[in-house]
């Protein structure tokens, strides 16, 4: 796998989480949802079989943790969906 397609995979989880995010702000339970986007990272990444699949979930975490931390105060729904993101993801 290159790190173009690395990066629009981790890209698209951010996107996808972001998403639920802002769903989150309304009242909406996203914790299920969070779950399944981050096993599907966490299974395509098992799938290559490369040295980079460790990283790549690693980058993920790093930016969702990021994301969270510069999230504003006034948005806890929104940062609380972030941290679970990046706590679900397991790296082996």
């Amino acid at each position: 796998m290159d790190v173009q397609r690395e990066s629009d995979l981790i890209d698209e989880c951010i996107n996808k989480i972001q998403t639920l995010a802002a769903l989150a702000l309304y009242g909406d339970n996203v914790e299920l949802a969070v779950q399944v986007i981050i096993n599907e990272a966490r299974f395509y990444c098992s799938t290559i079989k490369t040295d980079e699949s460790r990283a790549n979930l690693l980058a993920l975490k790093n930016r969702l943790n990021k994301l969270a931390n510069f999230t504003h105060p006034s948005l806890p729904a929104y940062k609380k969906t972030l941290q679970f993101a990046a706590s679900a993801v397991m790296i082996s």
